[in-house]
């Protein structure tokens, strides 16, 4: 028979084996360092994720931007340099009001912008047009479609605006985003619809008398036209899927 003394031997060894076993079938215990890696690796990839849908906004950023203090009793004019080199000039009549919240204004800042654009596709269905820059009205700070030009009747008043671009340069009505007056930056936002303009090929000139509310409008280029001996052609917008909105007071063909 074995002795009491190795019996018991044999009991600890084998108490210390089935300890070691179950030690090492635990999972490691995460170490201050590892925890603090790991929140560290989980902020970095949030940021990584929010950059890349912050990187497919349509972004506006202001390049550069004439201001002039209008009285309805007079005409006034406003004209900016673009991104190129290009000037555009808006000239408003006599007689033109502000509509703000409802409130007919006598006097008030207008503000003609030009603005840089990332992330900016071409309008639906339109994929050969690019997108060049974007230019702006501004009534008081705001870019909003809310607000119009008026006479005394509250009556429309349409603005003229005059350029130097050829035939393939367009513009679209573009709405909906959120303008920053103390950025100067725009963002989000869609095409409406684009825009009529009238070519002098004697003078190098694009003409506008559409305009009539302080918002957004994107310049593209598009592919040449076919040559023509007139002197003066009009390009309308065409038929398009998008049908007339009167949302918050703004209506356009």
């Amino acid at each position: 028979m074995p002795k009491a003394g190795t019996a018991i031997g044999v009991i600890v060894i084998i108490v210390i084996l089935i300890a070691i076993a179950y030690y090492l079938s635990r999972p490691p215990i995460p170490s201050a360092t590892t925890a603090s890696t790991s929140a560290t690796t989980s902020m970095v990839t949030t940021a990584a994720v929010a950059a890349i849908h912050q990187s497919a906004i349509p972004t506006l950023t202001k390049f550069s931007s004439s201001s002039v203090s209008v009285n309805a009793s007079r005409k006034a004019t406003a004209t900016v340099t673009a991104p190129g080199g290009v000037n555009i000039t808006v000239s408003l009549p006599a007689g033109t009001y502000a509509m703000v919240n409802n409130n007919t204004l006598q006097s008030y800042n207008f503000t003609l912008a030009t603005f840089t654009i990332a992330n900016m596709t071409s309008p639906a269905g339109y994929t050969n047009q690019t997108p060049a820059y974007g230019f702006a009205f501004e009534v008081n700070g705001e870019i909003n479609p809310a607000i119009s030009f008026v006479n005394a009747t509250r009556a429309p008043v349409h603005l003229t605006t005059v350029t130097h671009y050829p035939s393939t340069w367009r513009s679209w009505a573009y709405v909906g985003g959120i303008f920053n007056s103390s950025t100067g930056t725009y963002i989000g936002g869609n095409y409406l619809v684009e825009n009529a303009w009238s070519y002098n090929a004697t003078t190098g000139t694009m003409t506008n008398t559409q305009f009539y509310k302080p918002i957004m409008w994107i310049f593209t280029i598009g592919p040449a036209q076919a040559t023509t001996t007139a002197v003066a052609t009009t390009v309308n917008a065409p038929k398009t899927s998008i049908a007339p909105t009167t949302a918050s007071g703004y209506s356009y063909p």
